[in-house]
């Protein structure tokens, strides 16, 4: 029998690879190409999107997923989780294990963690997504590993394009990875420090127990792992050669291993087979039913747990964050309402990852903490372009419903104010076209008014002064972006109410 698990490092980095290839051609124009596979396979995902009543037919790739652990465990988390292999890869390989309480309690801790993910997505809460693995790790490679390659790739080019014979080699090279790897401008993201950090704790916490984090806080590992307690397959022990001699259990890397090494904690192991590859005796397959010890909640804190988790759900979805007319908060066109979109968005960073003009920026308290990392317009870094209806495609949640470029045209998701103390016309006594002439709508949204009026001199001078047009701006931003005056915009975009998404939605 061929023995699979010595070639998991090849699977890992496989899927990594693809990822990566994935979501770097995850760039404007994307055409009719989807590729958000990673994310619509996960199961946390999709669940979450079913219950608050949005259906792709992407989602059945996670099915698969969800079957998969009746039969083979926790094998995603071994072989095919990005984030698990880079935790894996930079974490340490072994470690010492006391049989302490604090370790009785962190076994029985995703127990919980499922618990409270349910809660709160009964709730119509996701901001538990913030922690799924392949959301944190593609907002992290969005946010921060893709803006340090395009300054990365930049720089490299301008050196080596200082050497003469180079320069040709450069400028071909250039013009391939331009938009995938180097964009138009350099690419910048607020909550760039947040992000990191936040990746960098989940590795961290690797170097306090070997792979903390897929061992008991990662969400998606707590769903995969209940359903693996089920499963028909697994790590068998032959009793009869078993010497007890427990190498096997201080090289799991899930802490799967129980009863003195015969029993196996089905729920954490991802079959990486490690402890068969230390094992003297050979005693240690992969084999059908297996002998599973399986650790439960106590009945005060499965009702502790649940209490809380009642209570976070309640407070988080009656809380001034679902009122978003509070705040000045533009989401993206076809954004859900509010309230909807809290519920649904998982905070991977894709809609931010293909946005040509950088304008879709994760947001920190603008939508309370609930909305924390959930895309928003800021159009101090760019504006919506006028040919673009992408995030609408790469959203694996619905959370952005997808809208046809004719329908994405016409949805107000703000409008443009003028600022009389800014604006130059009415300041300076200067004509300034900057704002008219970028609108890009057909019949402009802005217009000049013209009025005679004295300069500071008393001098009887005609000027153009720009007015808008509510009922035809969409609130692109293009005009605040683009606005000469100096260190504030002299035109700001403020929200509106959107019109509701699904009045857009394309018609079969």
């Amino acid at each position: 029998m061929v023995k699979i698990y010595r070639y998991r490092t090849y699977f890992q980095i496989f899927f990594l690879l693809l990822f990566f290839v994935f979501l770097t051609l995850t760039v404007w124009p994307l055409g009719q190409v989807y590729l958000g596979a990673f994310l619509l396979a996960n199961p946390l995902i999709a669940m979450n999107s079913l219950i608050n009543g949005v259906w792709k037919w992407e989602m059945l790739l996670a099915l698969f997923f969800l079957i998969l652990p009746l039969f083979l465990g926790r094998a995603f988390c071994g072989y095919v989780c990005p984030m698990g292999f880079i935790i894996d890869l930079l974490g340490p390989k072994r470690q010492n294990l006391s049989k302490t309480r604090s370790r009785e309690f962190l076994i029985k801790l995703p127990i919980y963690i499922l618990i409270a993910c349910i809660g709160l997505m009964l709730f119509g809460s996701a901001l538990y997504l913030i922690f799924d693995p392949l959301s944190l790790f593609t907002r992290t490679s969005t946010v921060v590993v893709y803006p340090f390659l395009d300054i990365a790739t930049r720089l490299a080019g301008d050196i080596l394009y200082l050497i003469r014979p180079l320069q040709g080699m450069v400028d071909a090279v250039t013009n391939i990875l331009s938009g995938v790897f180097i964009f138009q401008k350099p690419l910048s993201y607020q909550l760039q420090f947040l992000v990191l950090i936040m990746f960098l704790i989940v590795l961290g916490l690797s170097f306090w127990t070997r792979r903390l984090w897929c061992r008991h806080l990662c969400p998606l590992g707590a769903l995969l792992g209940f359903l693996s307690r089920f499963s028909l397959f697994g790590r068998v022990v032959d009793e009869s050669r078993c010497i007890k001699c427990l190498k096997c259990e201080s090289v799991c890397p899930l802490d799967s291993i129980r009863e003195d090494g015969l029993g196996t904690d089905k729920s954490r192991c991802q079959l990486s087979f490690e402890c068969a590859e230390v094992c003297p005796e050979n005693a240690i397959s992969f084999g059908l039913k297996p002998r599973k010890a399986i650790y439960n909640p106590s009945r005060r804190a499965f009702l502790t747990v649940t209490g809380i988790t009642i209570l976070s759900g309640f407070f988080l979805s009656t809380s001034i964050s679902r009122k978003e007319q509070d705040f000045n908060l533009i989401r993206p066109p076809g954004g859900q309402d509010e309230n909807m979109f809290l519920a649904l968005c998982c905070r991977c960073g894709q809609c931010m990852k293909v946005c040509p003009t950088n304008v879709l920026q994760p947001s920190l308290l603008a939508a309370g903490l609930e909305g924390i990392l959930t895309p928003q317009m800021n159009y101090d870094y760019g504006y919506c372009d006028w040919s673009c209806n992408e995030c609408g495609k790469v959203c694996p949640t619905g959370a952005i419903e997808y809208l046809p470029l004719i329908k994405k045209r016409e949805a107000q998701i703000g409008r443009a104010y003028i600022d009389r103390n800014r604006c130059i016309p009415w300041t300076d006594f200067k004509n300034c076209l900057v704002c008219e002439e970028l609108c890009p709508i057909p019949d402009k949204a802005i217009f000049f008014e013209e009025v005679k009026v004295k300069n500071p001199e008393g001098k009887k001078i005609t000027i153009k002064r720009p007015q808008v047009i509510s009922e035809r701006c969409i609130g692109c931003g293009i005009c605040q972006f683009n606005c000469p005056v100096s260190y504030q915009s002299a035109i700001t975009v403020r929200a509106t109410r959107k019109i509701p998404a699904a009045s857009l939605r394309a018609k079969p």
